[in-house]
């Protein structure tokens, strides 16, 4: 007999057909049998001749949710007679509203408590075993027959639901079939029950382990994080995920969220709160009525039906937590309600992100400190070519100086032995103007080789540029410099060599005022920073294309006396535990910024407060007589 072709309904995967004389044992244990599947069979089972023989049975889905049993399917038996063979094949593809789908349409409205369903039907429930009830009367729809038979349901260890069938009239040995239909579909639901466990910890192991090999990968710390919020979600078969990361400032902020995209970002935002509490407690989060919770804003936790947050800590740190909201059950029996394998999981995969979160911060702390090393490694290298230069050009200044003296000498001797009229007096005049010059730019290169030790005393910065200012004063008025002075009252008095400070203080100056043009602007400003006193002198005169600010320090690299002023200017700020920087800032082409620590400076001074030396007062070396 051939086997009948019924169309399968959309997105049901195609399992094999029964084959002719397999007994129905092997139908019910199909391994391409779903829930759905195994209930089409116990319901066309029920209701056939060579089965309970019903007229008509109804299945009631147990809800976890709600502990009420919900109306699922109504079955009635085929107009045409078939074998139970012909008919169980045909059950597997038939569309899930079941063969009487008006009767379904109005079971499916319905939900049972306990409390409401007829005495026997409910004591058959509690007691997990079929039963063969009397007529029962009342607004339920199966009232009216003359004979109801109970089959309740388990799905593994958890309540799947119950069967309950009519007959049009009494009759004998019916407990046996109903009995022995109970222990076949609750076979055939048992082995399915464990198939799916078995698949449900086989894809999250797979999950595991795309992580553990996606954290040894190349991939960055965020692919990484959409990476984990993504298992999460398909891990624990629910709705969305959200992660969380705690940052340097202790404050929990959203990382990534997966998820429905018009919703995910605003659940992500209502469940911060409850993610900084796991976080502050460091304990596992699972919540089955999001909407009672006081963590959770009422307006979000009416939008979830379940939740589960869990930390993300390793060695003892808490880098964040990592949440799945609204679990998706592949049927009314498994509730929406996160297990202890869904805690499991989700733990294990916050562990894993939170080895792979040090591990990429490891990574980023270590290419930050490659980089700085090489930094000072160029600095150093820098300094000792500095350096060098310095030697050599104190050196040839040294050197450089008696023949250049002994040329001005002669030539001003030279010079007064002439005549006004003679046209060599006009040379030998240059000659004497650019010895003296050459004779000035060395005198003001040889501190720098050589400086003296400084005289420290406690002054005021502020006090020292007003100084420098006022001698300074003539020039600016003479080449019509606007001056635009901001010297903050938080500046502190520092432990300071005021000589030398407000010759670097006028070095820098003098050096702005040559580059600046006619009507041109200065600007000169203190303030604290911090920890650091920071003085700016920035000018708006021409600057060269090209120019390298920080060669402006380096000695003898520009021509004339105003870049060996800084040079020395540079020396002495870093004498006194400082820094000097040149940058371009907006309208302002050169601003030289000068930093002198304060916290440094509080420690010279206490350790030189007093310098005198201690001893005992000779008249108590010995006791008086």
């Amino acid at each position: 007999m051939s086997t009948p072709q019924h169309p399968l309904p959309a997105g049901r995967r195609r399992s094999r057909p029964v084959p002719p004389g397999a007994t129905l044992w092997t139908a019910f244990f199909d391994p391409g049998l779903d829930r759905n599947a195994i209930e089409r069979l116990a319901l066309a089972h029920a209701v056939h001749s060579e089965g309970a023989g019903f007229r008509r049975a109804h299945l009631l889905a147990w809800n976890p949710d709600s502990q009420a049993l919900e109306g699922r399917l109504c079955w009635s038996p085929p107009s045409e007679e078939r074998t139970l063979e012909e008919t169980l094949t045909a059950a597997r593809w038939l569309a899930s509203d079941g063969s009487d789908t008006d009767a379904t349409r109005l079971l499916r409205a319905l939900r049972f408590d306990l409390d409401d369903l007829e005495r026997p039907i409910a004591q058959a429930w509690k007691r997990g075993r079929a039963a063969v009830l009397g007529p029962e009367i009342g607004p339920q729809p199966w009232s009216g027959a003359a004979e109801l038979g109970a089959i309740p349901l388990r799905h593994g260890p958890k309540p799947h639901g119950m069967i309950v069938g009519e007959w049009d009239r009494r009759g004998h040995g019916r407990a046996e079939r109903l009995e022995a239909l109970r222990s076949l579909a609750n076979a055939g639901l048992a082995a399915h029950a464990t198939a799916e466990l078995a698949r449900d910890m086989e894809a999250r192991a797979n999950a595991l382990a795309t992580f553990a090999h996606a954290s040894i990968s190349p991939i960055n710390l965020v692919e990484a994080t959409h990476l984990v919020v993504k298992l999460a979600s398909e891990g624990t078969v629910s709705r969305g995920a959200t992660l969380w990361r705690v940052h340097g400032d202790a404050k929990l902020e959203i990382s990534t969220s997966y998820g429905p995209a018009g919703a995910r970002e605003r659940l992500a935002r209502g469940l911060q709160g409850i993610a900084a509490a796991c976080v502050a407690d460091g304990k596992v989060r699972v919540v089955d009525r999001p909407c009672d919770d006081k963590e959770i804003p009422a307006e979000i936790g009416a939008q979830l039906s379940s939740l589960i947050v869990t930390p993300i800590g390793a060695h003892g740190q808490i880098l964040g937590a990592l949440a799945a909201y609204d679990r998706l059950g592949q049927h009314p029996s498994d509730g929406s309600r996160f297990g202890v394998e869904d805690v499991r999981f989700l733990s294990g995969l916050a562990d894993q992100f939170a080895l792979a979160a040090r591990v990429a911060s490891g990574d980023d702390a270590h290419r930050e400190s490659e980089r700085v090393r090489r930094d000072l490694v160029r600095q150093l290298g820098a300094n000792e070519r500095l350096a060098a230069l310095g030697e050599m050009s104190a050196r040839l200044a040294r050197e450089a100086r008696n023949p250049i003296a002994s040329i001005a000498a002669f030539a001003r001797r030279a010079h007064r032995n002439l005549t006004e009229e003679d046209p060599n007096r006009d040379y030998l005049e240059v000659v004497i103007r650019e010895a003296e010059r050459l004779e000035q730019t060395l005198a003001g290169q040889l501190p720098t080789a050589a400086p003296e030790s400084p005289r420290l005393q406690v002054e005021s910065v502020n006090a020292l540029l007003q100084g420098v200012l006022r001698q300074a004063g003539e020039q600016l008025v003479r080449r019509r410099v606007r001056l635009l002075k901001r010297l903050s009252s938080e500046v502190p008095p520092l432990l300071l060599d005021a000589a030398r400070l407000s010759g670097a203080f006028r070095n820098i100056l003098e050096h702005a005022l040559e580059r600046v043009s006619l009507g041109g602007r200065v600007r000169v400003e203190t303030r604290r920073v911090q920890h650091f006193v920071v003085v700016e002198i920035s000018h708006d005169g021409h600057a060269d294309p090209g120019q390298l600010l920080d060669d402006l320090f380096v000695p003898f690299h520009l021509q004339g006396g105003t870049e060996t002023g800084l040079t020395i200017a540079r020396q002495i700020v870093l004498e006194h535990g400082g820094e000097v920087r040149a940058r371009s800032a907006g309208e302002w082409s050169t601003v030289f910024l000068l930093s002198l620590p304060i916290r440094d400076n509080a420690d010279r001074r206490q350790a030189h407060a007093d310098r005198r030396i201690k001893r005992d007062d000779r008249r108590h070396r010995a006791p008086s007589g």
